[in-house]
């Protein structure tokens, strides 16, 4: 009979070395069911270092890719994702499919000690800077307010935002898109996937997607304030159909009025598209993204200017 190396409970464990991640945590050494993986495009999180593991239950490890840009995981998948600052570890989130409902998901952090041998489950409201450092450990509805089941939007049903046929379609990366189906783990064959235009074009396609797309989507978790769609299907083989280029580019604003600019992006000019002009923005109602940042990335803003200044 067959068993899966850890079993759902009915809460999450108080210690990050009760949640399996780890066969031996003060030795760093992962579990053997547990594969390591790494997102085409990188979240923004103020210059951290994440590493990335996922658990699918030996039992029952196929992922329903019927919709296969918002993928739905077998009850007990587990996924991590450790941040570390200079070097120093200071949070380890988890995310856990418990049950086979579409809010089944429980989201948790654990904040690693001084000695770095144990990790604890961090506080419900957060940790503001963690070890005396910059970084927050967000808070449970903070959590959910990117991943999803958050009362005001945000999210996509995957729940599991870096985890996908987008973003694991790469070389770097233990767990790709190709050994993910090589090795059965997916429902069904992913189709060839093609990323229109140049490398300019992808870079801020691929960032946009993964820093305003989880919230500004066409899912039934996506914000419902504004009809802007920043998720990049994988269907998306032209620009001209990508949510972006629908939604985005040559779209006034709608509700954002700020400094004078005129449009969401607008072609040739940064300086009078929202998109880059929140992107500037800290501690203020008009910082994008709201939640998870203190300070600006100017490698990303640096893409989507690049990318802004090309479009005619």
């Amino acid at each position: 009979p067959c068993a899966n190396s850890f079993q759902v409970s009915d809460a999450l464990p108080a210690l990050l070395s009760e949640t399996g991640l780890y066969s031996d945590i003060a030795q760093k050494t992962i579990h053997s069911a547990v594969k390591s993986f790494k997102p085409r495009f990188q979240l923004w999180s103020d210059g951290a270092d994440k590493n990335r593991w996922v658990y699918l239950p030996e039992c029952d490890p196929v992922i329903d890719t019927s919709n296969m840009n918002d993928w739905s995981l077998p009850v007990g998948t587990r996924l991590f994702k450790e941040f570390s600052l200079d070097g120093v570890l200071l949070e380890t989130r988890l995310i856990e499919r418990f049950g086979p409902g579409p809010r089944d998901f429980r989201y948790a952090s654990y904040a690693w000690n001084e000695q770095e041998l144990e990790a604890t489950l961090a506080p419900p409201e957060g940790v503001q800077n963690a070890k005396g450092t910059p970084h927050d450990i967000p808070s449970e509805p903070q959590c959910r307010q990117c991943h999803g089941s958050y009362e005001y939007g945000g999210g996509r049903p995957s729940r599991a935002l870096g985890f996908g046929a987008m973003q694991l379609d790469h070389d770097d990366t233990d767990f790709s898109l190709s050994v993910a189906a090589a090795g059965g783990f997916l429902s069904t064959q992913p189709p060839q996937i093609v990323l229109p235009g140049d490398s300019t074009t992808q870079a801020a396609l691929g960032y946009l997607h993964v820093n305003c797309g989880v919230c500004h989507n066409g899912s039934v978790d996506g914000l419902p304030q504004a009809n802007m769609n920043l998720w990049w299907d994988i269907e998306q083989t032209s620009l001209a159909d990508t949510g972006a280029f629908q939604t985005a580019v040559g779209q006034s604003t709608q509700i954002f009025k700020d400094q004078h600019v005129q449009g969401r992006v607008v072609a040739g000019d940064p300086g009078a598209s929202a998109i880059y002009y929140r992107m500037q923005q800290r501690g203020n109602n008009a910082q994008m993204p709201p939640v998870a940042s203190k300070s600006v990335d100017t490698e990303g803003l640096a893409i989507i200017r690049a990318w802004i200044e090309g479009l005619q």
